[in-house]
C-alpha cells in the first residue's frame, strides 16, 4: 500500500539559512538562496537546495497569526458611514440587528473534526532528513530542535503521516498518489478524475445536436456547468452527479438552491454546442496480439469497467499502520481526512514535541550529536559543546585570537563577530584578502568541528564553558554542591523534554550571512 510520497522531490533539502531568518527578512517570491550572499570558501563549503521552488496549496488554508491593523486598514468613521448607508442613518450609528435572526452563545466552540477509531503522528520525510543532516554538517550550525520540527511542518512535501487504528471509520487508500476517502465509489471518483490517463484514452467525437426548442438552461452556481433544460430527460441525473463528485460537503437543497436559470440566447447556443459533442474512451493495457476492447461511451461506462477490471488494485482498504504522503494527506483526500488531519498538524506546529522527538533521533543517527543548552533548549550539530583547557593544550596563534576575541565580545550579532576576527588579522601590503579570509575560516571551523566553539542559528557564536555545579537544598535547607553536571552526548539527552523546550522562544536573529 505504501508507495513513493516523492517520486518527483528528489532533493528533499531545506534551506535552513532561509528557514531561520526572521519572517519580515523572508521573500517567497525569489529562489535564490540566502547562502548565495557569503562570500569566498564560506560559500563554497555550504551545498544548500532552496526548498522555496516548491507548488505548495496548503498554505491557503492555514491562517496567518498577524494582528490585523486596526480599523481593518479604514477608519471608524468610513467604516460606520459604510454600515448605514442606504438605512437612512446617521454616520457612526449602529443598525438594529432585528433581521439577524438568533445568535450562538458566545462560549459554543466548534467540535474539532474526529476520525472515529484512528490515530496520527507526523514525520519527516527520509529524503528531507538526509538533507537536514547534510546541511547541518555543511554549515557546522547548531539548530534547535523544536525549530527544525516547525521548519519540516512548514510544508507538506517534507512531512508524511502516519496513520494507526481501522476499528472505527472506513477508509480506502488510492494506490496511485496515497489519497484516503471514506468509500470505494469516491476513490474510484477520484482515480478516474485525477488519473484517467493511465487507465484510458479519451476521444472526441461529432454527434448530432439535441432537437427541439428550449426557452431555458440550467447552469451551476458555483462551477458554471451547463445542466441542460430542467425538462429534459438526464437534467436531475446531472445536477446528482455533480452534487455527489464536486459539492457533496454542502446540503443537496443548498446546493441545488444555487443553480441559475439562464434564458439567454447565447447560453442556449453553449449549451447546444456542448452536447453537439461526445467524449468516449478507449481502455489502454490491451494484451498484446487481441483484440482491442470495445469504447465506453461515458463516464457510467467508465466506472463500471474500471471496478471491473482495475480497482481491487487501485484502491485498497487502509487497515493497521500506513504511511500518507504529507500533500495527499493535506491537500487531496477526502473532507473527512483534510478535516482531521489539518486540524492535528495546527496543534502540533503549536507545540511539535512529538516530532522534535523522532527528528532528534534520527539526526542522531546520521551522525550529528544532541545536547542541551540555554536553559535546556536541545539542539543538533556536528559536535557538542567541549571546553578547551588552553593551559594544557597549546593552541595556534590564529585559534588563540578567534578564542580572546569570543571572550571579549559574547552575545554580538553573527556579523560583527565575523567581521571583527577579519580586523584582528590585518591584511599586508600587497597582499590577499581572500587568503586572509579562507585563513582565519579555517581556524573557526575547526573550533566548530571540534565543539570548542559552538555556531548557534539564532544566537551567533558562544565558546564552550565548563558547565556550572549543581546545586541541591542540604537537610537544613542550606544549598549544597555536588559536583559538576556530566558531560551530555547524543546518547544521554534522551527524549525530548517538555517542559524544557515548550518554553523556547524564538528571537529575532540576524539575516546576514554567516562565516
Amino acid at each position: 500500500m505504501n508507495q513513493d510520497p516523492s517520486a518527483n522531490l528528489s532533493d528533499l533539502e531545506m534551506d535552513l539559512l532561509r528557514s531561520f531568518q526572521p519572517s519580515w527578512v523572508k521573500d517567497s517570491g525569489t529562489t535564490q538562496s540566502a547562502s548565495g550572499q557569503e562570500s569566498g570558501a564560506n560559500a563554497r563549503r555550504r551545498d544548500v537546495v532552496d526548498y522555496s521552488d516548491f507548488d505548495e496549496r496548503d498554505d491557503g488554508w492555514r491562517r496567518a497569526s498577524r494582528k490585523p491593523k486596526p480599523g481593518g486598514g479604514r477608519d471608524r468613521g468610513e467604516r460606520d458611514g459604510r454600515r448605514g448607508a442606504g438605512h437612512g442613518k446617521e454616520k457612526g450609528k449602529r443598525l438594529p440587528m432585528e433581521d439577524a435572526g438568533p445568535r450562538a452563545p458566545r462560549s459554543e466552540q466548534r467540535a474539532a473534526p474526529v476520525l472515529e477509531g484512528w490515530e496520527v503522528r507526523f514525520v519527516a520525510e527520509p529524503r528531507g532528513v538526509e538533507g537536514l543532516a547534510k546541511q547541518i554538517k555543511a554549515a557546522a550550525k547548531a539548530h534547535s530542535l523544536f525549530e527544525l520540527a516547525r521548519v519540516v511542518l512548514e510544508k507538506s512535501p517534507r512531512y508524511q503521516v502516519v496513520f494507526r487504528g481501522g476499528s472505527g471509520t472506513a477508509l480506502f487508500q488510492v494506490v496511485a498518489d496515497g489519497t484516503l476517502w471514506p468509500t470505494v465509489q469516491e476513490a474510484v471518483a477520484h482515480v478516474l478524475q485525477a488519473h484517467l490517463d493511465r487507465f484510458y484514452r479519451k476521444e472526441r467525437i461529432e454527434v448530432d445536436a439535441p432537437k427541439g426548442v428550449f426557452p431555458v438552461v440550467a447552469q451551476c452556481g458555483m462551477s458554471r456547468v451547463f445542466l441542460g433544460p430542467p425538462n429534459h430527460h438526464d437534467y436531475d441525473l446531472k445536477v446528482r452527479r455533480l452534487h455527489a463528485e464536486r459539492f457533496n460537503r454542502i446540503p443537496f437543497d443548498d446546493y441545488k438552491a444555487r443553480i441559475r436559470m439562464l434564458r439567454d440566447e447565447e447560453s442556449i447556443q453553449k449549451w447546444v454546442a456542448e452536447q453537439s459533442v461526445r467524449d468516449v474512451f478507449h481502455p489502454l493495457g490491451a494484451p498484446e496480439g487481441g483484440e482491442a476492447p470495445a469504447p465506453l461511451g461515458g463516464m457510467d461506462e467508465v466506472i463500471g469497467h474500471f471496478k471491473a477490471h482495475h480497482a481491487e488494485r487501485e484502491v485498497l482498504a487502509a487497515t493497521g499502520e500506513f504511511t500518507v504522503p504529507g500533500p495527499a494527506a493535506v491537500n487531496d483526500s477526502a473532507p473527512i481526512v483534510l478535516d482531521f488531519v489539518r486540524s492535528e498538524l495546527d496543534k502540533l506546529i503549536r507545540f511539535p514535541l512529538p516530532l522534535a522527538h523522532t527528528l532528534g533521533r534520527e539526526l542522531a543517527a546520521a551522525g550529528l550529536q544532541v545536547f542541551k543548552a540555554h536553559d535546556n533548549v536541545t539542539y543538533a550539530s556536528v559536535a557538542r559543546p567541549r571546553p578547551l583547557d588552553r593551559q594544557a593544550t597549546p593552541v595556534s596563534e590564529g585559534i588563540g585570537t578567534i578564542l580572546d576575541y569570543l571572550e571579549s565580545h559574547p552575545g554580538l550579532p553573527r556579523a560583527e563577530q565575523w567581521q571583527g576576527m577579519l580586523n584582528l588579522k590585518p591584511v599586508p601590503e600587497g597582499g590577499d584578502a581572500a587568503a586572509r579570509e579562507s585563513e582565519v575560516l579555517r581556524d573557526l571551523y575547526w573550533l566548530l568541528l571540534q565543539g570548542h566553539v559552538v555556531d548557534f542559528a539564532r544566537k551567533g557564536l558562544e565558546i564552550a564553558s565548563k558547565s556550572a555545579p549543581r546545586r541541591k537544598p542540604g537537610k537544613d535547607g542550606a544549598v549544597q554542591q555536588v559536583g559538576p553536571k556530566p558531560p551530555v552526548t547524543a546518547e544521554s539527552v534522551g527524549p525530548v523534554e517538555a517542559e524544557d523546550d515548550a518554553e523556547e522562544t524564538p528571537d529575532a536573529g540576524d539575516a546576514s550571512g554567516t562565516p
